[in-house]
């Protein structure tokens, strides 16, 4: 099994080396994310906050393509204290066509996370799973407006926290 799984990557690593390159393409969003965590500091938290995400990808196929980037995540505080949240993330994004301008997106990934302690000048940072799922309008050949929802799972400070991330942006392709 595990030679049949090895042989099943390495031809698909290799089919996207030799696949048509699309291009390359920047974007960002901005939006509001919710932290589904503890209670900081066992006392009512402020679970919401502003955040945002730059990136840059690379199309491999219509729709196939990588997208590297670094998002802020928010500022979450109780009376105990504060946590900022943000990171850097790689994902393999997924389009399927719904029409001749609309895209579902699908993403999947890994995020190296960074919770600060506001209080306490503490850092912890861990790395996990980001998944996704959105919508893009194509404005025209090269600019996109997209919808997103992701989460992000930070694995720091004893605890597996999820933080998710509603955002509305740009995708620019060259």
């Amino acid at each position: 099994m595990k030679k049949l799984t090895k042989t099943l990557l390495s031809a698909s690593l290799a089919a996207m080396g030799v696949a048509h390159a699309q291009g390359l393409s920047v974007g960002g969003s901005l939006g509001t994310s919710h932290y589904k965590g503890d209670a900081i500091g066992g006392l009512s938290t402020d679970r919401s906050g502003d955040a945002g995400k730059v990136y840059g990808g690379y199309s491999f196929s219509p729709n196939f393509g990588l997208e590297l980037g670094y998002a802020t995540l928010g500022k979450f505080s109780s009376a105990a204290d504060s946590l900022k949240g943000k990171g850097a993330y790689l994902d393999a994004v997924g389009t399927w066509p719904l029409g001749t301008k609309v895209s579902l997106l699908g993403r999947v990934g890994a995020f190296g996370g960074r919770l600060e302690s506001g209080l306490a000048g503490a850092t912890d940072s861990g790395t996990n799973v980001k998944v996704g799922a959105g919508l893009q309008y194509d404005v025209d050949r090269n600019l996109g407006v997209r919808g997103e929802w992701e989460r992000y799972r930070f694995d720091a400070f004893g605890s597996k926290a999820n933080t998710d991330l509603y955002s509305i942006g740009v995708n620019y392709r060259f």
